[in-house]
C-alpha cells in the first residue's frame, strides 16, 4: 500500500525536510507550490497528510484550508499547518488545520512534528533513524 504525504509550500526547504524526515517511512512525499496543483495533487492521491504554510503560488494555505474543509472526501485529511506568528495560526485552526506547528530548522524537528500524525506499521521506527553514507 502505498502512503502520501502533500507539502504544500513555495518554500522547497520544508519539502525537502519533510522527504529527508520521512524517507525511511515508504511514504512518498509529494511537493506542490502552486495552490491548483496542490488541490489537484490531493483529489488524485488522497494523501495520509498535508502539510502547508501561508505560502502558495496563486493562492494561500489559508485558501487550500478552505478548499479542502468544505470537501466531504477530502475533509477528513489531517492538516498540518506551519504558522509564521500567532495570528496565522488561529486562522489555520479557524479553517480546520488539525495542527499548527512553528516553522522547523531540522529534519529532527519537522520529523517530531509528523510522527503522531502519520500511520505507520508496528515494524516502524519511532524516532528518526540515523543518517549513515554508504
Amino acid at each position: 500500500m502505498s502512503r502520501h504525504i502533500l507539502i504544500a509550500s513555495k518554500d522547497k526547504r520544508i519539502g525537502e525536510l519533510a522527504k529527508e524526515a520521512v524517507q525511511s517511512l515508504d511514504y512518498n512525499v509529494v511537493v506542490a507550490a502552486d495552490l491548483s496543483l496542490a488541490l489537484y495533487l490531493t483529489n488524485k492521491n488522497m494523501p495520509d497528510l498535508v502539510v502547508t504554510d501561508e505560502d502558495l503560488i496563486n493562492g494561500s494555505g489559508f485558501d487550500l484550508l478552505s478548499e479542502l474543509g468544505t470537501d466531504d472526501e477530502l475533509g477528513v485529511i489531517p492538516i498540518l499547518f506551519i504558522g509564521k506568528n500567532g495570528s496565522d495560526g488561529q486562522r489555520a485552526l479557524d479553517l480546520g488545520a488539525k495542527k499548527v506547528i512553528a516553522n522547523p530548522k531540522t529534519i529532527d524537528e519537522l520529523f517530531l512534528e509528523l510522527m503522531p500524525h502519520l500511520k505507520l506499521d508496528e515494524k516502524a521506527p519511532k524516532q528518526r533513524p540515523e543518517y549513515s553514507p554508504e
